[in-house]
């Protein structure tokens, strides 16, 4: 399942700018710094003059009382897993060029897919589904640390991911929902159906994630193989973008979040007459709002044992990859 571009599009949506004050500025003069990017090219990063950001639909303290509300919710048994996100506004006075942030994000993370349709900009580490002929396969992630806190630490960086990550119950718990979540929705359409055991680490320039493979041999529903489309209106939203069990997530999520996602987090990709095609999540990715204005987004999934401070870090290692393209150092 070699990851790719999704969609490559140039154009730019229209809409309001964000709201709340600025709590961080950055690239205040043009130049370039060195960007360690993990296996992805290493390239300088361009720094958008005069860009600043600010807070988006929740302060960070309201979203981290959001994510406690969560936790509390989860442990009087309302249910297993929540996902929130967040969102936060950057503004760049010399416009947004929505080709470059594609390029970036093609260069620097070439593990994941980049997509680009109508103003929506990102790179996605996560597959939905995607379908050729009789086969399906989806890549699922849950379970994120952020490759700055290996800095210092003894042994070598992917040992600290091995130890920390994999060895973590917390994450590997949330792992274990998002891949049931899958499985149990798309095992209807398979004869047959194979998963990873154990999960692996997928190496970003940013995190590290627990990822898990899945390919079923699709089976024939009402006198045919099933389509890309099929399969998306039967999967999503996953847990990994949800929760579970979903229709109490979503509630929750629409009472705690404040936040109107749009587009973010739901399928975006390309489909042939045959019904073929792939389809990721719209993650680490971002809003074009205006020539000079973005919306980006960044969620966490929140099990009993989250603690909100981490997850806000979370979402800033998830801001990252958008961020570094629009030329804004973080």
């Amino acid at each position: 399942m070699a990851p790719g571009t999704l969609v490559d599009s140039s154009g730019a949506g229209a809409g309001p700018a964000g709201n709340g004050p600025a709590f961080s500025a950055a690239g205040s003069a043009a130049g370039t710094t060195t960007v360690q990017t993990g296996r992805a090219v290493v390239r300088p990063l361009l720094l958008a003059a005069g860009a600043t950001l600010h807070t988006g639909s929740l302060s960070e303290d309201d979203w981290m009382a959001a994510v406690a509300s969560g936790v509390e919710e989860i442990r009087a048994g309302a249910l297993e897993k929540l996902v929130l996100a967040r969102d936060i506004v950057a503004t760049l006075p010399a416009g947004v060029n929505a080709a470059q942030v594609l390029r970036e994000l093609s260069a620097r993370y070439r593990e994941c897919w980049t997509y680009g349709v109508d103003g929506l900009v990102g790179a996605t580490p996560e597959m939905l589904i995607q379908v050729e002929g009789r086969t399906a396969q989806a890549r699922v992630l849950a379970g994120t640390l952020d490759r700055r806190d290996a800095d210092g630490m003894a042994g070598s960086p992917l040992e600290f991911a091995e130890r920390v990550l994999a060895g973590s119950e917390k994450q590997r718990h949330e792992h274990d929902i998002a891949i049931q979540s899958l499985t149990t929705q798309l095992a209807p359409f398979s004869e047959a159906m194979n998963a990873h055991s154990e999960p692996f680490i997928l190496e970003l320039p940013n995190v590290w994630h627990l990822a898990s493979d899945v390919k079923a041999e699709l089976t024939e529903v009402e006198g045919h193989v099933p389509t890309c489309l099929a399969l998306i209106n039967a999967l999503h939203p996953t847990a990994a973008v949800c929760g579970t069990p979903t229709t109490v997530a979503g509630a929750l999520i629409r009472k705690l979040e404040h936040l109107d996602r749009g587009p973010y987090a739901g399928p975006v990709g390309w489909l042939d007459a045959a019904g073929n095609g792939e389809w990721g999540i719209a993650l680490r990715g971002a809003v074009i709002e205006s020539p000079t204005t973005v919306r980006l987004y960044a969620g966490c999934g929140v099990v009993e044992g989250s603690v909100p401070e981490a997850e806000l870090a979370e979402t800033w290692a998830k801001f990252r990859p958008m961020l570094e393209s629009l030329g804004i150092n973080s």
